[in-house]
Formats: structure tokens, sequence, C-alpha cells
């Protein structure tokens, strides 16, 4: 299916990568954009995101076969009712979809508002630390999840279209029920951000008494309480929406912790093995070529001489090669010492590529973290 009219309302991020992707298949015709940044409008237009803007929902979704609400949960909620209101200037048989993270509440406000669009949630497990069109990108969706929590009344004409456009995006689409995948995210995403926020947080009180917390921090500390530089206002909002299915999580999560702390106290070493093994193993089982809930970073630390000019010269090298560094920068740099040089990568495909050619090279890597 083609689809004639596309309007995407919030051209963020998200959004605008959805956009440049679905309009490089050539199943869209035209995608209107609706925003309230004029800056954003401009910018969204200039970068190709979109064919023309606008601030007026009206105006926006008039005659519109597809709508994609994407704004976070709060947003959402509100502008799923004021699509609603003029529900009638939808093209007949439109599909209205969204990307929030959290599905039940939207779900339930979709099938109450609307009753002519067929209403499909939405839930692409991608992203990145940067926000705004400016960092739209059409490969954001490639290889990751992109859950879909169609309800029964939806017709299975409007759940193949556009599913079907997903798939051509090159996302793998997963059908869920709103409250399998409220459970599920909040185990795999939800506690886990808000875990990583509490231990910077600890750090960070216990930064005030010695300076030694932050020096030895910008290392392993760093890598795996990434997540924590999250948007806080999202969190915020997400802690909230999907209250229901954290809560129980952090009771249980609290439960582990004191066993643990007990186990300590007891010298069970066993008990101590075997959740690190446990832990090891389910870990190393997960699949390393699909995007999840938490975007990955393909890490490696390479042994580089300390000399001037060392980080434009490997930058150079994967650039010729068309390798796209996602972070650089120096961990360890010591006069007439080696040197730490710090990669991130966002696909496991690049990582892999900087990894051949850098040894060919003559770098030695000294550690490797897929996380």
């Amino acid at each position: 299916m083609v689809f004639q009219r596309v309007c995407l309302i919030g051209c963020g991020l998200i959004g605008g990568s959805l956009s440049l992707a679905i309009k490089q298949t050539g199943n869209v015709k035209k995608v209107v954009g609706v925003d309230v940044h004029p800056r954003v409008i401009k910018a969204a237009i200039e970068r190709n995101v979109i064919d023309e803007g606008t601030h007026d929902l009206q105006e926006g979704i008039t005659g519109a076969d597809l709508v994609i609400i994407a704004a976070p949960v709060p947003a959402s909620l509100q502008l799923l009712e004021q699509v609603a209101q003029y529900e009638d200037r939808l093209a007949p048989d439109a599909i209205v979809t969204d990307v929030c993270g959290v599905k039940q509440g939207v779900i339930d406000s979709a099938e109450r508002f609307f009753q002519k669009a067929h209403f499909i949630g939405g839930h692409p497990m991608a992203g990145s630390e940067k926000t705004g069109v400016w960092a739209a990108s059409a490969t954001l969706f490639q290889n990751a999840v992109y859950v879909l929590t169609p309800t029964q009344k939806v017709h299975e004409k409007s759940i193949a279209a556009l599913s079907s456009l997903l798939l051509s995006i090159g996302a793998k689409v997963r059908f869920m029920t709103p409250v399998l995948h409220d459970r599920v995210v909040a185990a795999i995403s939800h506690v886990p951000h808000i875990i990583a926020a509490l231990m910077v947080d600890q750090v960070h009180e216990l930064s005030g008494h010695d300076s030694a917390y932050i020096e030895l921090a910008a290392g392993g500390f760093r890598d795996i309480t990434r997540i924590a530089s999250s948007d806080p206002t999202l969190w915020r909002d997400i802690s909230f929406e999907n209250k229901k299915e954290i809560d129980p999580l952090l009771s249980t999560w609290i439960k582990k912790l004191q066993a643990y702390q007990q186990a300590i106290e007891a010298q069970d070493q066993q008990e101590i093995e075997t959740v690190f093994t446990r832990a090891k193993l389910f870990r190393d089982a997960l699949p390393a070529k699909t995007t999840g809930a938490i975007r990955p970073a393909f890490t490696m630390t390479v042994s580089v001489p300390d000399e001037p000019g060392l980080i434009g010269e490997v930058a150079t090298l994967l650039g010729h090669k068309g390798i796209s560094i996602r972070n650089i920068g120096i961990l360890e740099s010591r006069e007439d010492d080696e040197g730490q040089l710090l990669l991130q990568f966002d696909t496991i495909e690049l990582y892999e590529r900087a990894a051949k050619e850098l040894v060919e090279s003559g770098y030695l890597i000294i550690d490797r973290l897929m996380s």
C-alpha cells in the first residue's frame, strides 16, 4: 500500500527519523509535518524530513491516510484527543499511530476518542542521546524491534499496511498486547534507567567528600551507567505512566539487593558466584545484532601512542573507509606511556569493520564491550 498523505505530528528525533526512512521506501507520496516551533519546521523541510509543514493541526491532518504522533506520553494523550476532534478531516480508513514507550494508557485513550480511524499503538525500540530533527537519521530503525499493539477493533488490512511500511524501512515488527509490552519494557528499560540514575546519584553524593570518586568514575562506571544521561523529563513521565508495572519490579529488586547483602554477610561464596554466573550466561546469550529498548553502544578501547594528532589519525583512517564513529575520547594518556582511546559505534557492523581496519593498520585493541 502507498500512503498518499502522511501527517507527522512532532518533528523530533524519532518522528524525523521515521519520516526520512519511510520517504526513502517510495511507499509515501507526501509527508506534512506539524510542529509548534517554526524553526523546527524550517529545519525539517531543509533536511527533507517533511515536504511541507504547518503549526495548524487541522490543516496538517486534513486528507491524511496515515497520522504519526511522535511525542512524549503526556503530549500524545492530548494530541490523540485533538486529532479525534477533527477525525472527519482524515481520509477514509485512515491509520493513526504513535511512538510512545508506554502503551496501555495511550491505547485506552485512543479507543475512547476515535470512532472511525484505525489506531495502532507503536513503539520503535531505537533512539539516541542526540535530540531534535537535526539528529534524525533514516537508518535509525534498521534491525530495530518495532512493537505494534493493535486491538481487536483494528482491521487486519490496516495492521498489514502499517507493518508492511515498517518492514520496508528495515525494522523488525513484533506484535504484543499493551499490557505485555508495558510489563516487558518496565523490566528491560524503565527499571534499569531508574537504577542507573540512582547509582550515579549515590556517587554524586559521595564525590562531595572526595574528588577521587569523580576521577575513577570516568572509566567503567561511566560505561555501565550510560543510560543515566537520558532526558530527565522523559523518565519522570515514564515513571508515572508505567507505575503499575514498575512498582512490583522495584520491590523485587529491593529484595534481591537484600538477599545479596545477606549472602555477603554470611560469606556465602557459592551464592555470590551463582548470581554472577547466572547473569553472565544470560547476558552473553542475548542477541547482539538487534536493537532493543536501550540503545546499544558498541565500544572498544585501543592502545595508542601518546602523540599529538592521534585522534585525528584514527578518525581519518576509519572515515576513509566509511566507518562512522559515534563517540571518541582519550581514557588515559600519560607522558612516555601508551594512551587508551575509547571508540563507540552505533551498530555491530560498524564496530566489526572498525576492529578489522584498526588491527590491519597495526593498532592493538585491548578491550571490547558490547552493551
